[in-house]
């Protein structure tokens, strides 16, 4: 299934079966051991095995499964904005801001030797490039990539069809300072995110004209700037081989090459029991968590994660157009129950998701979710004006019923859904379960709005203040797929996205949660901690929340 994930930009991403899922920390929090094992804070930030690059074999192939390969390589375009595009595209990719085990964004010096807010009025970032960084053909990344970048993303041209304008909008001048490699970023509006426009920059060749950048990356990968580049693509195979870029300026990659293989998610357990494969994606498979204990030498890691399972309902048209009907979903769907089925046979803590914007244990999260009961979800059917007539709730004599659209062989995101079904068929709302393809499960149905509501999630960034608000507004917004949007949401998001102090911010954030939960256009599950199984020996890869991974050590431990 197609999965799509975000970077380090400010919008969001798509993910499947496994783990459909949002952002939930913010820049700077981070996920502090607990004493009570029930707290999905006990988990840590990142769990894969630590090595010094002394530590670490000289070579060797690490091979890594994806749902699919990818539809478009530019990961700045709509389509490109997918989890296996970006697990594919990142050891090839990289930029001045990289995320620490804390969540706090950090200089990459392979890329910058700092970068700096030196102004608050007007907002002035300066980024000093490192002058050794270079595309894959050697030429060196300068201002011109960084002016490129920030027209094709900025909706100045609406033939870039792009992920989201968020803090692009914002800026109104990208400038050379001393030299080539001196970036001054101005913004016409204070953006407190700004960081998360620097993860990855465009070459200008790619970004100077809509139609590469829309479509010029179909079939290949964007030039590398990171320490692999890519060596083939077997679109028909299903197989992406990433080798070392020769002209790579940092520290020389321990991995001769890393393989992408497409595998569907029904068969990712047996590659790994085969060697076919080194690291398997559990999430909250309990067949798969069954799978990889019996893999002789694999290890389980487990951490806090970035993801959390939900309802997005239709809500523009029909019976979810009433808010009163969606809080009644909210109130009789057993949300800790979904939680309990989905981390317990994974060897998890259970734990329900009560914020649209942070995780459970992060600064600034509060729970403001409806809690789990039946009768006053039935008060809200009667406030919405249905009746209870035997064993079906009706107005004006049509009997209320809905439909959840699942991508067909998709476990985890089937059973969400029968539990929905349950729950609601308990009270006497029949739902029917519409299964649909896995490839056009996004693109068919639910980037066009054809649905009544599906359980997929949302996976995010660091920057969950920023990034989440194209989830529900504008109405237009790309990744709003509700279909609505409560008209209190633009100025609040407007206020906290110009708040650099941080407490005030989040108190914003709060506020923005209080009205999401007012109106219910979509109703939080659970997030989902990481779980991951490793071929043994494998280190500096693996589970994490927040971490970008350093592709230059990540391999195989010396005997």
């Amino acid at each position: 299934m197609r999965m799509r994930k975000a970077k380090a930009l400010s919008a969001l991403a798509l993910l499947s079966a496994a783990a459909l899922a949002i952002a939930g920390c913010a820049p700077g929090n981070t996920a502090a051991p607990s004493a009570n094992p029930e707290d999905q804070n006990s988990l840590p930030s990142t769990a894969w095995v630590r090595a010094d690059a002394a530590d670490v074999k000289d070579g060797g192939t690490l091979t890594l499964a994806v749902d699919s390969m990818p539809v478009n390589w530019n990961n700045f375009q709509i389509d490109g904005n997918e989890a296996n595009t970006n697990n594919i595209v990142a050891a090839m990719q990289g930029g001045p801001i990289r995320i620490g085990e804390d969540g706090k964004p950090i200089v990459d010096q392979n890329y910058a030797s700092s970068v700096e807010l030196t102004s608050s009025d007007p907002q002035k970032v300066e980024i000093k490039l490192n002058p050794d960084a270079k595309w894959e053909d050697g030429t060196p990344i300068t201002v011109a990539d960084y002016q490129a970048t920030w027209k094709a993303n900025n909706g100045s041209n609406p033939a870039y069809v792009v992920i989201s304008t968020t803090g692009w909008d914002q800026i109104s001048s990208v400038e050379q300072g001393t030299d080539q490699f001196d970036v001054v970023i101005t913004f016409s509006s204070v953006f407190a995110d700004w960081q998360s426009l620097f993860g990855q920059v465009l070459p200008a060749s790619v970004a100077n004209d809509p139609n590469t950048f829309n479509t010029g990356y179909l079939t290949k990968a964007l030039p590398s700037s990171g320490p692999f580049k890519l060596a083939s693509f077997d679109s028909t195979a299903g197989v992406a081989t990433l080798e070392r870029n020769p002209n790579w300026w940092g520290a020389k990659p321990k991995l001769d090459s890393v393989v992408f293989r497409a595998v569907s998610q029904a068969q990712q357990g047996t590659s790994f029991s085969n060697g076919e494969i080194d690291a398997l994606n559990i999430s909250s498979n309990a067949d798969l968590y069954q799978t990889a204990q019996n893999v002789p030498g694999a290890e389980i890691q487990a951490s806090n994660g970035l993801t959390w399972t939900h309802i997005t309902m239709r809500a523009s048209s029909g019976p979810l157009a009433d808010v009163n009907v969606r809080k009644a979903i909210a109130s009789i769907v057993n949300r800790s129950q979904i939680a309990t089925n989905a981390n317990s046979p994974v060897g998890v803590p259970a734990i329900t998701q009560g914020s649209y914007i942070f995780m459970p244990g992060q600064d600034g999260y509060t729970d403001d979710s409806l809690p789990y009961d039946v009768d006053a979800g039935t008060k809200y059917l009667e406030a919405a004006g249905y009746t209870k007539n035997g064993d079906s709730w009706t107005k004006d004599g049509t009997a209320l019923s809905f439909k959840v659209t699942v991508p067909a062989d998709t476990t985890t995101n089937i059973q969400r859904a029968e539990q929905i079904q349950a729950d609601l068929a308990e009270v006497g709302i029949p739902v029917e379960l519409v299964s649909v393809p896995v490839g056009s499960y996004f693109s068919d149905y639910i980037i066009k709005g054809d649905f009544e509501m599906v359980t997929f999630s949302w996976q995010g960034t660091a920057y969950p203040i920023s990034s989440s608000r194209s989830l529900f507004t504008p109405v237009d917004s790309a990744q709003n797929y509700t279909g609505v949007a409560d008209p209190r949401l633009d100025a609040l998001w407007e206020k906290a996205n110009s708040e650099l102090d941080p407490a005030a911010r989040q108190q914003t954030a709060q506020e923005i949660n209080k009205v999401l939960w007012e109106s219910v256009p979509i109703i939080p599950i659970a997030p989902l901690p990481n779980v991951y199984a490793v071929k043994q020996g494998l280190v500096n890869w693996g589970a994490t929340q927040f971490e970008t991974i350093d592709w230059t050590i990540v391999g195989f431990a010396n005997s």
